[in-house]
Parts: structure tokens; sequence; C-alpha cells
């Protein structure tokens, strides 16, 4: 993914973005209708099936004219862009060709705004579906074409191929992919932003040497407490509520395991405690955050960068995530070293992961629960978990008040200059 000037890129971003829109969020919001209302028997649900099919249909000429437009950008030609007919799966095709076009910035371009120079090349929604979706296809692909590989040459030994692995080797495979595909993500991407011109040790990650005076462990583990406190009481209250509406779902979410075996155990743990922070906080707070908030200003870049994380983890604890996205963008502006939120965020997932492995290792002495069992063994709790989550609120609350940034404060980028 090379560099050229992200002006025309913009527009064409903005037309891909509108066509996903139409074809997507409908798409979205009928399959929760339906699983709320799977007894629904009025003839409404037909005729929004109807309108889904013609929003998606309609989605498609915003879609085409920014993927002609986006192929043209890259230096190729505009009828490239009808790969944006497979939709998203064509649009990854489109992010993965490599640009022929080498107009880059430079410095003396940029006039005023020089000081912006490395923000400033970064298209965001480029950068986001990149990485999000195409990158993650590309490993997903090879993933596949190495397993069929394997396949043929067992044939050709007279193995069969499903008995060449065993169902413990096939359940590992979903977290093996994630942690695979998290390593190549990390490679590619501190990769990707030096070529921007981004100093990777200006983030606040790699100058170890000068972050003693700045981790406040008290404040970190303080932090990390409040976080899970409010996420255990609320998200539990919400997952009561939401077991009404959708039963299934909370059903299936209370008897699932992350991982099946030991291996699969290691692999999600690593993912989760260390992939998982370091790219997640580069990603959401180093790069969008500053470059949002450039654009819109701080409060402004806090919100929405905080919101995107909340989105993209695509579950129904978004509130909770949304504000621990905001905690961590404060600690990077009050410490200017994004190793900060990094631990936080590291030390939270291993909260998370040990109880995860205390579930895995106790679930052969449980039976399944069902949402009905769920509920009446919740329901003592309730109350007790809605104080934990309003103490726990007011205190973040406080916390926020007294340490959100100015908005006419630096950003941590720029305060760390060597």
């Amino acid at each position: 993914m090379n560099i050229k000037n992200t002006n025309s890129k913009n527009e064409s971003f903005n037309l891909i973005l509108c066509g996903l829109a139409f074809q997507f969020i409908p798409l979205f919001t009928f399959g929760l209708i339906l699983a709320a209302f799977e007894d629904w028997s009025s003839p409404f649900p037909g005729v929004l099936f109807h309108l889904i099919i013609s929003t998606f249909i309609y989605g498609y000429i915003p879609l085409l004219k920014g993927c002609r437009l986006y192929s043209y950008d890259k230096g190729y030609a505009s009828k490239w862009g009808w790969f944006g007919l497979l939709s998203i799966l064509g649009l990854s095709f489109l992010l993965l060709f490599p640009e022929k076009r080498t107009n880059f910035y430079s410095e003396g371009s940029l006039g005023n705004d020089s000081i912006k120079f490395p923000f400033n090349k970064l298209n965001i929604p480029e950068f986001l579906l990149y990485y999000s979706i195409a990158f993650p296809i590309l490993i997903l692909t090879i993933f596949i074409i190495i397993l069929l590989i394997i396949g043929l040459f067992s044939l050709v030994k007279g193995s069969d191929f499903i008995d060449l692995f065993s169902n413990a080797t096939w359940d590992i495979l979903p977290e093996l992919y994630v942690t695979i595909t998290y390593l190549f993500i990390g490679l590619f991407l501190f990769r990707y932003i030096r070529i921007l011109g981004f100093d990777v040790e200006k983030f606040g990650i790699l100058n170890f040497g000068s972050l003693k005076p700045i981790i406040n462990w008290k404040l970190i583990i303080l932090i990390v407490f409040l976080n899970y406190a409010f996420a255990w009481g609320f998200n539990s209250l919400i997952s009561y509520y939401i077991s009404f509406i959708y039963p299934d779902f909370i059903e299936n979410s209370i008897n699932e395991l992350e991982f099946t075996n030991v291996i699969g155990l290691i692999s999600w743990s690593f993912s989760a405690i260390v992939f998982a922070p370091l790219l997640e906080e580069l990603i959401c707070r180093g790069i969008i955050l500053q470059k949002w908030a450039m654009k819109w200003g701080i409060k402004a870049g806090i919100v929405t960068s905080s919101l995107l994380f909340a989105i993209c983890h695509l579950r129904f604890d978004i509130v909770s995530l949304f504000i621990a996205g905001t905690i961590l963008s404060v600690l990077y502006f009050k410490t200017g070293n994004l190793i900060v939120p990094i631990l936080c965020h590291s030390l939270y997932n291993t909260i998370v992961t040990i109880f995860m492995i205390g579930r895995y290792y106790n679930s052969s002495n449980v039976d399944f629960v069902s949402v009905n069992d769920y509920r009446v063994s919740m329901e003592p709790l309730l109350g007790q978990k809605a104080i934990v989550a309003a103490i726990s609120f007011a205190v973040i609350m406080f916390f926020l008040y007294r340490n959100f940034p100015k908005q006419d404060d630096i950003l941590p980028y720029y305060r760390n200059s060597k």
C-alpha cells in the first residue's frame, strides 16, 4: 500500500462508504429484526426483504463509481473498478493492488500544515478497510490454499485428509488464524507507518528508557479495576435484558467457549494480551485519534475514535467499550506515551483471559445453561450489579472530568520530540 496524495482518495472513499452503507446497514438491521421476532407472521417482513434488496442494489451505484475512481487514483484503468460488483470482496482486491502512481507528498507542498505531514498522508477509510477486511481476507485465502495443498498431498499419499487432522487440530485453526493475522498486520502496519513518515518512538511505544517517570502503576491498576467493575456490572444488566429480546444469542454466548484445547488457549491468550492491546492502541489512539483530533478538534477526536473502537468489536457491550476507549484516550493525552493505554488494555484483557481459562477448565463439570436458568440466576444479583456499575461509573466520570484534555493541548505525537 504505497502513498500518494489523499485528496482524490477522499472523494472515492466517500462514494465507497456511501455504497457500503446502503448495502449493509439495512441488511444488518433486517437481520436483527428477524432474530428478535422469529414468529412474526405479518406481510411486513416480505416488504422489508424487498426493500433491503432494493437498497443493496442501489448501493452499487456509489460503490462502483467510487471503486472506478479509486482504481484510476491508484494508477490503473478505471475498468478495474468493476471489481466493485463483488461488493466488499471486490473492494478488498482493489485495496490489495499496489499503487502505480508516485505523487508523494512533500514538506513544501503542505505549506503551513507541514507539521501535520505524516497524518495528512493517511486516508482513514482506506487504512481501516485495508487492515480490517482486505488484509485478513488475503491471509485467509493463503490459509485455505495451504490447507488445500495439504489435502492434495494427503490424497496423493493415499491418506484421508480428514483423518490427517484430529478434531483438536481443526478446533485450533480459528485461533491460529487470528494469531497469524494479528502478527502479519503488526509487521505490515509498522512498516506502513514508517513509509508514511511517522517516527514510531514519538507514539511512546519503543522509548522504554523514558517511561519510568511517567508510568504510574497505581493509576493503571485503579483504572483497570474501575473499568472492569463497570463492565462487569453494566454488561451483566444489558445481557439480562437482551435475553428477553434475543434469547438464543444470550444462550449461545453464555455456553460458548473461546477455545476448546490448550493450544487454542495459548493462541487466544497471546492474541488477547499482547497483539490486541498493541495493535488496537496504535491504530485507535496513536493514529486515528490524533488524525481526527487534527481534523475536528481533540474532544470530537476522542469521542469519534472511541465510538469506532467500540463498534469495531462487533459486540453488544458497546457502551462499556466506548467508555474504555475514552479512558484510554484521556490516559494517552495525560501521559503522552502510548505504552500506558497499551498496559491498561493488556492488564484488562489479562483479567478477562484468567476468567476464560478458569471457565475452560471447569467446562467439563458445568451443564448446559438455558436462557431461563440464566435469568433465574441473575435476578437476585441485578441490584448488586447495578450498584457496582453506578459507583464505578461515577468514579470514572470524575476521573475523565479532572483529566480530560483541553481543546488546545498538543497532540502526544508532537510532544514526544527527540
